[in-house]
């Protein structure tokens, strides 16, 4: 894997999160929805090629499972 692929993959993380935090702020559900299903892909699209995105990739305001 190239270290570019990891620093995009970090980037579309970190602007899922992003979303995702902003999207947990609002009222609408399909902001939400999409939000979420963002982040699920970008975790999953670390974790298949090893990227570290953080604490234990759990999404903001999130707890990792113990």
């Amino acid at each position: 894997m190239s270290g570019s692929f990891a620093t995009a993959v970090r980037e579309r993380a970190r602007r899922a999160a992003a979303a995702l935090e902003e999207a947990r702020q609002g009222d609408d559900v399909g902001e939400l929805m999409t939000a979420e299903a963002e982040w699920e892909h970008v975790t999953r699209l670390a974790r298949t090629h090893g990227v570290p995105i953080g604490p234990g990739e759990a999404g903001p305001g999130e707890r990792t499972a113990l």
